[in-house]
C-alpha cells in the first residue's frame, strides 16, 4: 500500500470516528493514529465475531477437523 492510499484510508477511519490523529511528541513531522472508543469496540467486536465463528467450527468438525480446515485455508492462500 501506498502513503498516499494509506493516507487515504486513515482519513476515511477519522471521518468515520473509527480514529484519531495526534501530533508525536518526538517527531514533529510524525502524527500518532489512535483508536477512538468506537475504533476500539470495532476491534473487539470483530474479535468476539472471529472467536465465536472458531467455536462453531471446533463444535462442528472437532479440534482435529478444525486443525485440518485451517490448514487446507493456509496451503490455498499460499498456492493463491
Amino acid at each position: 500500500m501506498s502513503p498516499q492510499a494509506m493516507g487515504e484510508f486513515v482519513d476515511e477511519l477519522e471521518e468515520l470516528g473509527y480514529v484519531v490523529r495526534r501530533p508525536d511528541p518526538t517527531d514533529r513531522r510524525a502524527k500518532l493514529i489512535t483508536l477512538t472508543s468506537k475504533g476500539q469496540a470495532c476491534i473487539a467486536a470483530g474479535i468476539a465475531t472471529i472467536d465465536g465463528i472458531e467455536q462453531q467450527l471446533t463444535a462442528r468438525l472437532g479440534e482435529r477437523g478444525h486443525a485440518q480446515l485451517r490448514s487446507l485455508l493456509a496451503k490455498l492462500l499460499e498456492d493463491g
